[in-house]
């Protein structure tokens, strides 16, 4: 597998949080849109950035908003993909993360969805992309993981995958054993994060108070298990929005969420 890590998970600025990773051990981050704007470098200078600490861009993340769109809106929508996706090439990653919408304004007409993640995922194969899609447990027409499977199946594009995002799945309650039904090849992304329980809405609970594992609710041994046996064994991502972590030095949240994710990738035997 290869671990890495989403730059929202570490606190410092933008540099710190790539040589903190690298000393680490981490072979990919995750570039968060946000991050790579207020650090205000060009792509090409974060890319060769990360390169020289010794590791990939694993995906640049989140294209949202981009499914189910009204026609009069749906070419703006697109040019705004384009010139994601540009920016994606530009820093070498090779995977884009898309969400699903969370505007009740989008349409939840299923073929329309289709055609727009179908034509999504062409615009990406053409940049020598994938695009991996996360149902988001806030997400108005889309927030099952099991949901978002059978959208990668019904679209069958080779560009076009899934992400499991264990948050998502453990804060909406969806079983673990359904993981295992889905073919291995159509899985992109896996991010890890963990989370104590709180009546919180998704959206709040989710933008702040995720953790590393092993410290908060979630059976993130299970979850792991469940993705390993489809046979997977690509980007295994930390992936914590936490207000706390970010307050933490970055070599230090690092080097513990590094130690964790490896602990639950490895079992025994390996």
């Amino acid at each position: 597998m290869n671990p890495s890590i989403a730059t929202v998970t570490l606190g410092e600025s933008l540099p710190c949080r790539i040589t903190a990773a690298a000393k680490a051990g981490f072979k990919g981050i995750e570039l968060f849109d946000t991050d790579l704007e207020a650090f205000g470098a060009d792509a090409k200078a974060i890319r060769r950035m990360i390169g020289d600490a010794g590791m990939n861009v694993a995906s640049y993340f989140p294209l949202r908003e981009v499914e189910g769109v009204p026609a009069e809106a749906r070419q703006a929508t697109r040019d705004r993909a384009a010139a994601y996706f540009d920016r994606a090439a530009e820093l070498g990653a090779p995977m884009v993360m898309m969400c699903s919408a969370t505007d009740e304004g989008l349409s939840s007409d299923r073929s329309l969805i289709l055609d727009d993640l179908a034509h999504l995922a062409e615009m990406a194969r053409a940049r020598g992309l994938r695009l991996a899609y996360e149902a988001l447990s806030w997400g108005c027409h889309m927030f099952d993981y099991r949901d978002a499977a059978k959208l990668v199946s019904e679209i069958r594009h080779p560009n076009f995958g899934l992400v499991l995002d264990s948050f998502h799945i453990f804060a909406r309650g969806h079983p673990l054993d359904e993981i295992t039904d889905i073919p291995a090849e159509h899985i992109f992304l896996v991010q890890v994060s963990d989370a104590p329980t709180l009546n919180l809405s998704y959206l709040d609970w989710s933008r702040s108070h995720r953790t590393l594992p092993g410290r908060g609710s979630f059976d993130l041994q299970a979850f792991t298990t469940n993705v390993r046996a489809t046979g997977y064994d690509g980007v295994f991502s930390l992936e914590c929005f936490s207000d706390v972590l970010r307050a933490e030095r970055a070599q230090s949240a690092a080097e513990t969420g590094y130690a964790a994710l490896n602990r639950l990738w490895s079992t025994e035997g390996d």
